[in-house]
Formats: C-alpha cells, sequence, structure tokens
C-alpha cells in the first residue's frame, strides 16, 4: 500500500510539471526580473532584485548570473562590489553571454594587472564574436 501511494504520488508530481508549474528557478528567474525592471504586479526594487537574483543566479541561469554581477557593479541593492561583479559576469559569460563578456572587459581593462588586461582583450574578442554591438563600437 505504501509503494503504491509513493508510486501515485510521483506520478502526480511528475504530470504537474507538464500543466505549467513552475520549478523554484523559474521562480526566482521571474522574481529576479520582476524587481530589477519593475512589472505590472512589482515595482523596481533593487534589494528584492538583488535577493532573487542571487538565487536564480545559483540555479545556473547564465542571464540572472548577468544581472547579479550589474548589480553588484552598480551597487545597486548593496555596496559597489567589482570582485563579485567580476565573478558573476565570469560565470555567466563563460556560457556565453555577452553582455557579461564586455563587462569583464571594461572591469579588466581597468587594471595595472598585465594578466587581467590580458583577460580584458580575451572577453572583449568573445563579446565581438557574439556580435554585441558595444563590443563591436571599441575601438
Amino acid at each position: 500500500m505504501k509503494t503504491l501511494l509513493i508510486a501515485w504520488l510521483c506520478l502526480i508530481l511528475n504530470g504537474c510539471a507538464h500543466f505549467g508549474l513552475d520549478s523554484e528557478a523559474d521562480i526566482a528567474a521571474e522574481n529576479c526580473y520582476a524587481y530589477r525592471y519593475g512589472d505590472k504586479l512589482r515595482r523596481i526594487n533593487f534589494a528584492k532584485a538583488f535577493d532573487w537574483c542571487h538565487r536564480s543566479a545559483r540555479w545556473g541561469d547564465a542571464n540572472s548570473q548577468a544581472l547579479v554581477g550589474e548589480l553588484h557593479y552598480m551597487g545597486l541593492g548593496g555596496e559597489r562590489d567589482l570582485f563579485s561583479a567580476a565573478q558573476w559576469f565570469d560565470k555567466a559569460a563563460r556560457q556565453g553571454h555577452a553582455h557579461a563578456q564586455y563587462m569583464l572587459y571594461r572591469i579588466y581593462s581597468l587594471s595595472d594587472d598585465p594578466d587581467q588586461r590580458e583577460q580584458a582583450i580575451y572577453w572583449l574578442q568573445q563579446a565581438r564574436q557574439s556580435g554585441y554591438k558595444l563590443a563591436l563600437q571599441v575601438p
């Protein structure tokens, strides 16, 4: 009887995924964008965006990782932190996120460290290969 109940619950739970129920990752990504940019139900709130974007970024969503990087870079929802921004941009950039690639170029190009300046050139090239408009405008 217990086995039958467990099997029935598994069927129902797996079936629910096909009926439009969102995962935790989907909910986090939706709230990340909603609080960052605002929508019909939610006003822009950088503190909430910061929290929701971190949740979504930890699930591996490249767009959310880039948004977390942006929030750190600009100091929205917390203090400005270029080191953390670079870490989050790096996660997104390695997944092919062109804006994150460009932002790594911007961060690393300001460094006095020759290795980081070399990284800046690499990420600019990656962003250009992705066709990112701002990267294409860099002389």
